[in-house]
């Protein structure tokens, strides 16, 4: 029964060489008795903004929230117009017809929602949500905290309303929550058959790779892009130490390690991606503080800008 809410307002001693690496004798070692299963994402929330777009989200989350039974929430949130303290020639007729194009845009992504989430092992809930706020990622983020996974659509450049109403890192970067972002042109088939984690030993790669858990456990190949900033005379292996423990969890990835700048490891990665026929990138979201913001820099804004594949990423 959907549901329908309206509301106002590896070890030291293990020498791989240089390169692309697989310890698999390591995971031997390393695994376990027993079989662990990580949290799945039960909770997943769609942010649904832009009805030329609706479908191309809700592919990949209707096709996550059938693999893990979970509660899918789609949410659009209208901007409310306040009437001007003033009456105004016309205003009333503008404020009409500015009315009457956002419900008409809210009902169609209603019934791209309705229709997508027919049948499926999951449970389906539509949230208009009506902001007086016009910042209206507040209202998203507020929502988004308490799901397991948010789902957005990438910056389009040649939507106008885009600056308005697309937001992915201010999502990935605030709500504290794994954020997975679609590529806003083709259309994302399956997500996390072939998966490609951008790797360097920091909190915000460690979150990611460990909120990405539910998805690495159902991939059929894992590779790890370690990034050096410069060559490490004392460490000429690739590290495995994250391999080894993704190993733990019953995942085998192939290392692959680069000595690049920072400034080169956007082209990088998304080199690679094609390379590997990637339908799935996890990469830590970095931001740097901008007044009261945060934005993306370095290869996080080079990757959000020019994305391939859906992009998983944490903060």
């Amino acid at each position: 029964m959907p549901f329908n809410l309206h509301h106002e307002q590896c070890s030291p001693h293990l020498d791989l060489g240089q390169g692309d690496a697989t310890p698999s004798a390591y995971f031997e070692q390393a695994r376990l008795p027993g079989s662990y299963e990580p949290m799945s994402y039960k909770t997943i929330l769609a942010y649904l903004n832009d009805k030329r777009r609706a479908e191309n989200i809700l592919a990949p989350a209707v096709q996550l929230a059938s693999r893990y039974s979970s509660h899918l929430v789609g949410l659009h949130v209208q901007a409310t117009v306040p009437a001007p303290p003033v009456p105004l020639p016309f205003a009333s007729k503008v404020l009409g017809k500015l009315a009457a194009e956002e419900r008409a845009t809210s009902d169609a992504i209603s019934a791209t929602f309705t229709r997508l989430t027919a049948q499926g092992s999951f449970t389906p809930e539509w949230q208009l949500l009506k902001s007086r706020n016009p910042d209206l990622v507040s209202a998203v983020l507020e929502r988004g905290r308490t799901a397991d996974l948010i789902i957005t659509g990438q910056t389009d450049p040649d939507w106008d309303l885009s600056p308005v109403l697309d937001f992915p890192e201010r999502l990935a970067l605030e709500s504290g929550r794994p954020v997975l972002v679609i590529p806003y042109a083709g259309r994302s088939q399956e997500i996390g058959r072939n998966a490609v984690i951008a790797w360097k030993p920091t909190r915000e790669a460690a979150r990611t790779v460990f909120d990405a858990l539910p998805l690495l456990k159902g991939a059929e190949n894992v590779h790890i892009l370690e990034f050096k900033e410069q060559p490490d005379s004392a460490q000429t292996s690739a590290d495995t130490s994250i391999a080894a423990a993704l190993g733990r969890h019953g995942i085998k990835p192939i290392v692959h390690s680069s000595v690049m700048t920072d400034i080169g490891v956007g082209d990088e990665i998304l080199s690679r991606l094609a390379d590997l026929d990637a339908d799935l990138l996890v990469m830590g979201a970095y931001g740097r503080s901008r007044m009261r913001e945060f934005v993306f820099g370095g290869a996080t804004l080079h990757i959000v800008r020019h994305m391939t594949v859906p992009t998983l990423f944490a903060h």
